[in-house]
């Protein structure tokens, strides 16, 4: 296996977008960098929502944007230096997150722990019997 490279050691042809007024340079890695805020996650959703689109519950991108960008035409090691990673399969776990909820069943549960002091007591007791008498 290849030894990975330090991407320190890369430069970057840069081109300019308006090409008659600027000319080609070549930097080095450290050179670049990017304005703050410019990347954010609404962005990422707005360039995946555009180039991408899911099959079978794979993302893949979308032909027009294959076609536009000569994608077909292009391979790993034409983006990226190093070997492609291999990834572990690995299955889905079924339930991820907080368990749901538990239906209240009675009044106790609905009215705060803090409300049961000894001065809210008779207050406790009125709303009891109202929600008794609604019941009924």
């Amino acid at each position: 296996k290849k030894a990975i490279i330090d991407p320190s050691l890369f430069k970057y042809k840069v081109q300019p977008i308006k090409k008659e007024l600027y000319e080609t340079v070549i930097v080095k890695a450290s050179q670049l960098s990017r304005r703050k805020h410019l990347f954010s996650r609404d962005r990422l959703k707005l360039f995946l929502k555009q180039h991408c689109e899911p099959h079978d519950g794979i993302i893949k991108t979308k032909a027009t944007s294959i076609a536009k960008y000569n994608l077909s035409e292009q391979n790993f090691f034409y983006f990226f230096p190093d070997e492609p990673p291999t990834f572990i399969f690995s299955p889905a776990s079924r339930r991820r997150g907080r368990p749901p909820k538990r239906a209240s069943t009675s009044l106790e549960d609905e009215i705060p722990a803090k409300q049961n002091t000894q001065g809210n007591k008779s207050k406790v007791a009125r709303e009891k019997t109202r929600f008794q008498k609604q019941k009924e």
